[in-house]
């Protein structure tokens, strides 16, 4: 009984095999090209300020299908924060020979020794969400209008409130942030009864935030209004006022679009956000490498809108994905 019931099974490993038999000689035959297809995939690097934000995970996502989808290969690489380790990780994708770097700086000066040895090398960057300092040495910049999204977050308050008292949640070293942050500074100036009472680097990660937002908090008990450059960095500061038992008495501000930033603004929690078109800046940035790597001309700096999201029109545009 015990082998008639392990007959079917023993006839699906004898027909496996045989078809393995047979299909052996046919992936030597000389008209397959499988062999060479993968030999002739070009290898494109991707580098960003972290992972540890949905915001780079979803982008190198999207990066990935595009590329996949021309038949290439694209090989992504963590910084974590630190730019001698993402000049590093340059210097490592270039002797794997890429035909192209995609690039998220953490440190807008500090890359630039990395960008050095991608143009020394022959080798296109495209720069990805936030620029580097010496744009001369880049074939091409995808960035959203950062500047109008602070702009965005301060219009809005202005709208809503006759006075605040304002944090801000900063990362200097980014120049997308420090845009965001200075689109919102200069929005508000000359307008009375607007302060900003106090200031924190976040490095627009939310585990830094939290803590930066509590110290700001005992700091300044006035303070009422919080704009985070992302947000990762609102989430955080919303941690933050929820243990200080003061949600309801902050507006918070944020830049990204993220799923969970319009759910929370959905839901009032989080006052809006400044949504980045994610989906076109990734086909953008691959438009332009795969331009330069056939030895097109790229544009040199494209700037995508961002559009504010608040509780009043969140709904439209949905809270499951990215925009």
């Amino acid at each position: 009984m015990k082998l008639r019931r392990m007959l079917p099974v023993l006839s699906g490993f004898l027909v496996a095999g045989l078809l393995a038999a047979a299909l052996v000689p046919l992936l030597w035959l000389p008209g397959d090209h499988s062999a060479d297809h993968i030999e002739e995939q070009r290898l494109i690097g991707a580098t960003y300020m972290t992972m540890n934000n949905p915001f780079y995970q979803e982008l190198d996502a999207r990066l990935q299908a595009a590329v996949e989808a021309r038949g290439d290969r694209l090989l992504t690489r963590d910084a974590v924060m630190d730019q001698d380790r993402q000049n590093e990780e340059i210097a490592d994708l270039l002797d794997l020979g890429v035909s192209a770097l995609l690039i998220n700086p953490v440190d807008w000066e500090g890359v630039s020794a990395g960008v050095q040895m991608a143009a020394d090398a022959g080798v296109p960057v495209i720069v990805i969400d936030a620029p580097v300092k010496d744009e001369s040495l880049v074939a091409s910049t995808i960035l959203s209008d950062n500047y109008q999204a602070g702009v965005q977050c301060a219009q809005h308050l202005l709208s809503v409130r006759d006075s605040a008292n304002i944090l801000l949640l900063e990362h200097v070293t980014a120049r997308s942030g420090a845009d965001r942050i200075q689109g919102f500074v200069d929005t508000l100036q000359g307008h009375e009864g607007f302060a900003i009472v106090g200031a924190g680097s976040s490095d627009g990660q939310i585990e830094n935030a939290m803590p930066v937002m509590e110290q700001l908090l005992d700091e300044h008990p006035e303070a009422n209004v919080v704009m985070a450059l992302n947000d990762p960095s609102a989430l955080g500061a919303l941690a933050a006022i929820e243990g200080a038992g003061l949600q309801g008495q902050f507006l918070v501000y944020g830049v990204d679009g993220s799923p969970e930033g319009k759910v929370l603004v959905a839901d009032g929690l989080m006052t809006a956000t400044s949504a980045q078109m994610l989906s076109q800046m990734a086909e953008t940035a691959v438009d332009q490498a795969y331009l330069a790597m056939e030895g097109g001309t790229p544009e040199k700096e494209i700037v995508l809108p961002v559009t504010l999201l608040t509780q009043g029109n969140v709904a439209a545009y949905g809270t499951g994905g990215w925009q």
